[in-house]
Order: structure tokens, then sequence, then C-alpha cells
């Protein structure tokens, strides 16, 4: 397992050139969540499509 900083190095490296601040923003907060959302399946800290739907409801 890579540690966040040779993580972040591998992102960084695998994007153009010419990619802007933002967008390398945006592809290190997306790894980051798609990381957490694997942690939390692997938790079976999940919930079903059902118990979705009420919640947004509640909003």
């Amino acid at each position: 397992m890579l540690s966040v900083k040779d993580s972040a190095k591998k992102i960084i490296n695998d994007l153009p050139d010419d990619v802007s601040y933002n967008e390398l923003i945006k592809e290190l907060v997306f790894k980051r969540m798609v990381e957490r959302g694997i942690q939390d399946s692997q938790k079976n800290k999940i919930i079903t499509d059902e118990e979705l739907e009420k919640e947004i409801e509640k909003w």
C-alpha cells in the first residue's frame, strides 16, 4: 500500500503537464473520496438506496 505522499505523487505524475491547480485538487479529493467509500464498504458502513432516499426526503 502506498503512503499518502506516494499516492499523491502518482496522481500528479499521471496527470498531463498542463493540468491546472483546480484539476489537480479535484483529482486528489476524488481519490480520497473513493478510498473512504471503499473503507466504509469494507466495514459494512453502508445504507440501502431506500434509506438514502428517506434521508434525502428529510432535507
